[in-house]
């Protein structure tokens, strides 16, 4: 070991030796910068994460605790009702999860926003509820859709309410245009 050291040092390679040290301590600084700031998207990432989660608990208050109350008379007649959209599913934005709480619905809006201070669509942002069997008020699966612009591609995350197995399904429309040209 001591060999190495001089023939590193000697006055031919201790010019040389001490720049690739220099590079290797620069090296190392610059990972830990980046392990500990993270510039590529981490605070995007932390508040997407935490608006999801949000949305989420949003949705889930709404169907549970006010969307179910109102379908019918009894629990037979919103078991039946609710039946009809294990499919489909019940598309929910965040503008009238916000409007359902009157005296917060304000706040609600204006907790959604990216790290650049930029405000989510509310009428994209949304959550989808997939009622499962049996039908009751907290048997369901949610789709969480958050439109923030945090630099990416939307995004969806699906989360369950109860243990059952998770169904998604995906629906695409195309809607076509017909011209007709007038004769002159």
């Amino acid at each position: 070991m001591k060999e190495l050291l001089r023939k590193m040092f000697n006055s031919k390679n201790k010019k040389r030796s001490i720049g690739i040290i220099c590079g290797v301590v620069a090296l190392i600084v610059v990972i830990v910068l980046v392990l500990i700031f993270n510039p590529f998207g981490g605070k995007n990432k932390k508040i997407e994460k935490q608006l999801t989660a949000r949305l989420e608990e949003l949705g889930k208050n709404f169907y549970e605790n006010y969307y179910y109350n109102q379908l019918g008379k009894d629990d037979d007649a919103k078991k039946e009702f609710v039946k009809g959209y294990a499919h489909g599913g019940i598309k929910i934005d965040l503008a009238n999860i916000a409007r359902t709480n009157t005296t917060e619905a304000d706040k609600i809006i204006a907790e959604f926003k990216n790290a650049n201070g930029d405000a989510c669509d509310t009428s994209e942002s949304k959550v989808i509820i997939y009622p499962k069997e049996p039908y009751g008020s907290k048997d369901y699966t949610i789709k969480v859709h958050l439109e923030c612009n945090f630099g990416k591609k939307k995004k969806d995350t699906t989360t369950k309410a109860n243990n059952t197995s998770e169904q998604t399904t995906t629906v695409t429309t195309t809607t076509t245009t017909k011209t007709t040209k007038k004769k002159k």
